[in-house]
C-alpha cells in the first residue's frame, strides 16, 4: 500500500495529562475525605441515638402492657461504647437479672455496643423506671447523653414518661 503522507496518529496519554488529572483527583479527595468522615461519624451517632430511644420506647410500652415497673439500664462501656439492658422490675434486685443469658425471662432487651465509637456522658441517666401507667419513676427528669467525635445528642424522658427532646 502507498503511504498517504500523513503521520501515524497514536493514542494513549501524555505525561502532562496524566499529571493534571492526578492533581485533580488529589484536590477532590483532600476536600471530600474531611467531610465523608464527618458523615460517618454523624451517621453512628444517629444510629446509637436511635437504638437506645427504641429500647427506652419498649420499657414504657412493655410497663404499661405488663402492668408492672419495667427498667432500661444503660452502661456506659469506658470512654465509647455502651450497653442496654430492658429489665422486668419485680422487686428482686435488678443487678441478680443477667441479660447476656437467653432464657432469662425478665430480661426483655438486651444491646452491647461496647465496640461502638459513641460514648455515653458521665452524666447520663444510668437506670430509667417506668411504672404501669408508663410514667417515670423518680423525681425528675432523666437525660442521656450520646456523643462522638464533637457531636451530642440528648434523650430525655420527663415525668409523664414522654421519651424526645424535651422534658416536657
Amino acid at each position: 500500500m502507498i503511504a498517504s503522507g500523513k503521520p501515524a496518529r497514536q493514542a494513549g496519554l501524555t505525561l502532562i495529562e496524566l499529571l493534571v488529572t492526578l492533581a485533580v483527583i488529589v484536590i477532590v479527595s483532600t476536600i471530600a475525605v474531611p467531610g465523608f468522615q464527618n458523615l460517618v461519624a454523624t451517621s453512628r451517632l444517629t444510629a446509637d441515638h436511635n437504638e437506645l430511644l427504641v429500647g427506652l420506647h419498649l420499657a414504657r410500652s412493655e410497663a404499661v402492657k405488663r402492668r408492672e415497673e419495667v427498667t432500661a439500664v444503660v452502661t456506659r462501656q469506658g470512654e465509647s461504647g455502651w450497653r442496654l439492658e430492658v429489665k422486668v422490675d419485680d422487686g428482686t434486685s435488678l443487678a441478680n437479672i443477667d441479660c447476656t443469658d437467653s432464657t432469662e425471662n425478665q430480661c426483655l432487651l438486651y444491646r452491647n455496643a461496647s465496640a461502638s465509637p459513641v460514648g455515653l456522658s458521665a452524666s447520663s441517666a444510668s437506670q430509667v423506671t417506668f411504672n404501669s401507667l408508663g410514667r417515670l419513676v423518680g423525681g425528675s427528669c432523666q437525660v442521656v447523653d450520646l456523643g462522638h467525635q464533637g457531636n451530642s445528642e440528648s434523650i430525655k424522658i420527663g415525668l409523664t414518661g414522654r421519651i424526645g427532646k424535651s422534658c416536657a
